[in-house]
């Protein structure tokens, strides 16, 4: 249940930032838009010798996003987006910074706070070897590409801080759950 309280103050913070007042502006300050496209997943972790071990996965995701421009090169840009590896599904929350590198291209960083949805241990031969922690904290960066004024495209890299996976069949302990992800948007 803390997760979720976590989870609500988060996003009660991302959605009284994203609103704002455009009367004083002729300009539309801030826009909300879909993304979604393939999530490559790499757990990292170490094995009983304490050598470097992991496995990769392949999923989609899906995301809701406010983009809020600063000034004619800078914006912020806040994500509710949904991903999952194997069984578990994940709600992550990016905060960017973007930088407008040329006309079309921005570059983006900033901290991704992962909250796992469905950690319950039900008694099941899978869980009782396949743990998720339930929050972890990593860094996100990537680029983007605008088609006109209605649609992006974007590579980005997520490298997690936080051990989020232990899996005592496959002698993974400690993994870190590194991300890449193609996609592509549409703004409204």
């Amino acid at each position: 249940m803390t997760n979720f309280k976590v989870l609500g103050s988060v996003l009660f913070f991302l959605l009284s930032f994203s609103i704002d007042d455009t009367s004083a502006q002729s300009e539309k300050s801030t826009y909300f838009g879909f993304k979604g496209g393939l999530n490559h997943s790499d757990i990292v972790g170490v094995n009983n010798f304490n050598e470097y071990t992991g496995y990769l996965g392949y999923e989609l995701y899906a995301a809701f996003f406010a983009d809020t421009k600063i000034n004619d090169r800078w914006h912020f840009q806040n994500e509710l987006l949904f991903s999952w590896t194997d069984e578990y599904h994940f709600i992550e929350v990016p905060l960017h910074i973007k930088y407008k590198v040329f006309e079309k291209w921005f570059l983006f960083v900033g901290p991704k706070l992962d909250f796992l949805l469905d950690n319950s241990n039900d008694g099941g031969y899978f869980e009782a070897y396949y743990r998720f922690q339930n929050f972890g904290v990593s860094v996100d960066t990537g680029i983007q590409y605008y088609f006109g004024s209605r649609f992006l495209a974007e590579g980005r890299f997520s490298r997690g801080f936080s051990p989020h996976v232990n899996d005592l069949l496959l002698d993974i302990y400690e993994g870190k759950r590194n991300t890449y992800r193609l996609g592509l948007g549409v703004i409204f």
